[in-house]
């Protein structure tokens, strides 16, 4: 091939090995060279399937036998590490499960597997998935492919840093509070947190993941590739019995966009900068998203900065998330603690504090609050935000305590823009959206209607296809690499 291959789309893989104009082999190998080269700087790819390249040869074989080719035929994918892999090790970034191996995949790998996707390997996560800076003590501290000494974010920074730094087209990742949404804007990716229930989770402790649900998702480097694999991954299975019923949606072709960005006209937005005060936002992000805003205005779309009454918001977190860490973590917490990260163990002490009342009472005001939110998605199709309040902070200084100049109390508030939108149980993405003057990523959150990820692709689609230069890929720069600064302190998302 002329184009290298790690630099392909996944859509564009699959055509080829499809069409037998590289093999599976080739393009394994090619992406598990640029592993070797780049992975002990960014640290993304944790634990390697050592059988890569055997399933590569299986993908070989059954098209040479004259089997049609599926959607994923070849394309190498990484999956997060608190996502089964049936004999890869799944640690979910603890050490309590240091060594733990599936003897199932979970049903999103399964399915991958079966449209003819390799799993490369695991990508990095901080332990349980509870951080929004992606390091753990077995496997430490996953880089930005934009910026070495910058954060990839989490808790699905793994698969961000690993797609954005062309180790793998496309990969999973999971999201509770923004967990793919952040590791996405921070990277440079498009990722998508589906409705609860498009992608069947099992195997999980909770089959009906009460209050705000933890969902599994795709990431990549193009919004086509997003859907591509959000259609192999969507569909209901009895071992879930959250998972949605089939609804006839298309998602590559919507992935796939109309056929001129023209065709977003008409298409009503609400922008909220903020969040009406309550997200902290550095003007760079501000300036980004307000030019986002303007080039959909000159698409013909309608923008109206508006919002809706949020002052609930906290006292919803502290409820359903201090009911969700008690129900995972509290037994873990009395035999392990020991062993447990300082992130983990913050928000469970916090968790501790919850009753039975203040979860009834941050269910009650959860359903007052989606009704503003659906009242508001009456009068427009979409609601746009910043994906996060900042870009990517720094790894080799301590956490930041201020944004845009101004000092904050709880710096972790830049990623309530994310988790506003979880506890609704709305499709969301974030695309990107420019640069900052340093050249970090900026994303693009966009909210779409209940249970319609297809019109959020299309949406997204269009956009990308009026500004490509929102899409491209960093040059990794292993000897610009600092130590992580020993006072870096992650304290977990903790919201009272």
């Amino acid at each position: 091939m002329d184009q290298d291959i790690t630099s392909l789309s996944a859509a564009r893989l699959a055509r080829e090995v499809g069409e037998r104009k590289v093999s599976a082999r080739e393009v394994a190998a090619a992406m598990l060279a640029r592993v070797d080269a780049l992975n002990p700087t960014l640290n993304a790819i944790c634990t390697l399937n050592d059988a890569a390249l055997d399933e590569a040869d299986a993908v070989d074989r059954r098209l040479a036998g004259g089997a049609a080719a599926r959607p994923l035929e070849g394309v190498p994918v990484v999956v997060k590490d608190n996502i089964f892999t049936r004999g890869i090790r799944t640690t979910f970034g603890s050490k309590i499960l240091e060594h733990d191996v599936p003897e199932e995949d979970s049903i999103c790998v399964e399915r991958l597997r079966a449209a003819g996707a390799v799993v490369l390997g695991k990508a990095n996560t901080p332990e349980f998935a509870h951080d929004v800076n992606t390091t753990n003590p077995l496997f430490g501290t996953t880089r930005n492919p934009w910026n070495v000494n910058h954060t990839a974010g989490g808790s699905s920074g793994g698969t961000g840093s690993a797609v954005a730094g062309r180790l793998a087209p496309a990969g999973l990742g999971t999201d509770l509070g923004g967990a793919i949404r952040i590791p996405s804007s921070f990277n440079g990716l498009a990722g998508m947190r589906p409705a609860p229930g498009r992608v069947a989770f099992y195997p999980t402790e909770f089959g009906w993941d009460t209050l705000v649900a933890h969902v599994q998702g795709p990431m990549a480097r193009t919004v086509e590739d997003v859907g591509l694999v959000l259609d192999v991954l969507s569909g209901p299975d009895d071992r879930d019995p959250m998972s949605l019923p089939e609804q006839g949606l298309d998602f590559a072709a919507a992935a796939r966009g109309p056929a001129d960005p023209a065709g977003l006209a008409g298409t009503r937005l609400a922008l909220s900068i903020d969040l009406g005060g309550l997200v902290p936002v550095e003007p760079e992000v501000e300036s980004l998203v307000r030019r986002a805003a303007r080039d959909l205005e000159s698409l013909g779309c309608l923008v109206s900065e508006t919002f809706f009454d949020n002052s609930s918001l906290a006292e919803i977190i502290f409820g359903t998330r201090g009911f969700g860490m008690i129900a995972r973590y509290t037994e873990r917490y009395e035999r392990h603690r020991d062993v447990m990260t300082p992130p983990l163990i913050n928000q469970i002490e916090a968790a501790r504090e919850v009753d039975v009342q203040a979860v009834a009472r941050a269910e009650r005001l959860r359903t007052d609050y989606w009704q503003r939110v659906r009242a508001l998605l009456e009068r427009h199709d979409f609601i746009i935000t910043p994906a996060c309040g900042a870009p990517a902070f720094r790894l080799d200084r301590p956490l930041p305590d201020e944004v845009g100049g101004r000092k904050v109390e709880r710096y972790y508030d830049i990623f309530l823009t994310a988790y506003t939108f979880s506890v609704t149980g709305l499709p969301a993405m974030s695309i990107p959206c420019g640069f900052t003057s340093d050249g970090l990523p900026v994303g693009l959150q966009v909210v779409g209607p209940r249970l319609r990820e297809d019109l959020l692709l299309r949406f997204a689609a269009g956009f990308a296809a009026a500004h490509p230069e929102h899409y491209r890929s960093p040059e990794v720069d292993p000897a610009a690499a600092i130590p992580v600064e020993e006072a870096f302190s992650s304290p977990g998302l903790v919201v009272r």
